[in-house]
């Protein structure tokens, strides 16, 4: 996205949620800047759909970043991670499962399996609410970390003059 395409975005954004720009020179910049340092790498037309998307069920108006999850997910179509719990539940009936002898009845996410490999062999044995707690709290950080490679910001390209793009 160029920075001309910016300027429109962010324009509709604080127009949908009738809210106005700062009319110091300074702090408009320094918006543009903010918004432009973390959707400058995706089109413009991904960016206005994930944002009218928001828009709809949005009441307050929405952060760049939360503009950028929403372009990625619709992009690779990949849904959010399973809360901790429901991936604890999950994690229980497949060992049930596996241990009975049955074919797995869920899909494993790779989140799901990271956090098993990521707590190794004591993962097949753990029942009690001590080890869901330490579960949670993994498959929590490993989460964090998928997420943070999922929606990761590359850097900004230099300009040839800062009034271009």
């Amino acid at each position: 996205m160029t920075k001309l395409e910016l300027l429109s975005l962010v324009e509709q954004v604080y127009a949908t949620y009738n809210q106005q720009l700062p009319h110091n020179a300074e702090q408009e910049e320094a918006i543009y800047r903010a918004w432009y340092e973390l959707l400058h790498d995706l089109e413009l037309e991904e960016a206005k759909r994930a944002f009218l998307g928001i828009a709809v069920w949005a009441e307050f108006m929405p952060r760049p970043g939360t503009i950028r999850r929403a372009t990625i997910n619709a992009r690779t179509k990949i849904t959010q991670f399973d809360e901790p719990l429901v991936a604890w539940g999950k994690w229980i009936t497949l060992s049930k499962e596996v241990n009975s002898g049955m074919p797995p009845s869920i899909p494993v996410s790779d989140a799901l399996k990271l956090t098993v490999q990521k707590i190794g062999e004591p993962a097949y044995g753990m029942h009690t609410n001590s080890d869901r707690e330490a579960f949670c709290k993994t498959y929590e950080s490993v989460v964090a970390e998928l997420d943070a490679e999922r929606y990761a910001v590359p850097p900004v390209p230099p300009s040839k003059n800062s009034k271009d793009n």
